[in-house]
C-alpha cells in the first residue's frame, strides 16, 4: 500500500490530494461568486461607479471563498485524533533523551523566553524541567 503524501503547512499535516481539491474548490465558489457578483451589481445598479462596483464583487468573491472554506471543512475532516495523557516522569525522561537534548542550551534559551511562555511553561508543568541544572535520572531508559 502506498504511503499517503503528506506535507507541513502553516503548522498543520495535511493530505496533498486534499488540500489540492480545496484550493481548487476555493478558486471555481470563489471566483464564480465574483463574477456573478459583478454582473449582477453592474446589471442592477449601472450607475455605480466602476471602482465601487469592483469592490462590492470582491466583497462577494470574499463570501465566495467562506464558502468553500465550510464546503471543504465538511469533506475534508481532520484524520487525526488528539488525546492527552499524563506522562510520569520516567515517561518524560524517556522522551527528552531520545530527543538528544542540550541541556545547557536550553537553559540558556530559558533566559530569552518572555514572561508568557515561561508562564505556560509552568502551567504545563515542564519549565523545571528544562531549568533544573542536570536531567534527573531514574535508572536505565527503557529498560
Amino acid at each position: 500500500m502506498k504511503p499517503k503524501p503528506y506535507a507541513e503547512v502553516w503548522g498543520d499535516t495535511v493530505d496533498l490530494r486534499h488540500l489540492s481539491i480545496a484550493i481548487v474548490i476555493g478558486i471555481a465558489v470563489s471566483l464564480t461568486f465574483y463574477l456573478v457578483g459583478l454582473k449582477f451589481i453592474l446589471s442592477s445598479l449601472p450607475k455605480t461607479p466602476q471602482s465601487l462596483t469592483q469592490a462590492y464583487a470582491l466583497l462577494i468573491g470574499i463570501l465566495g471563498c467562506l464558502i468553500s472554506a465550510v464546503v471543504s471543512t465538511k469533506l475534508f475532516p481532520p484524520k487525526r485524533t488528539l488525546r492527552e495523557n499524563q506522562f510520569n516522569a520516567q515517561e518524560r525522561e524517556a522522551a527528552l533523551s531520545e530527543l538528544q537534548i542540550d541541556w545547557e542550551k536550553e537553559r540558556e534559551e530559558l533566559k530569552t523566553l518572555s514572561p508568557q511562555i515561561v508562564a505556560e511553561m509552568k502551567e504545563l508543568q515542564i519549565y523545571d524541567i528544562f531549568a533544573e541544572p542536570k536531567p534527573k535520572t531514574t535508572g536505565k531508559v527503557g529498560s
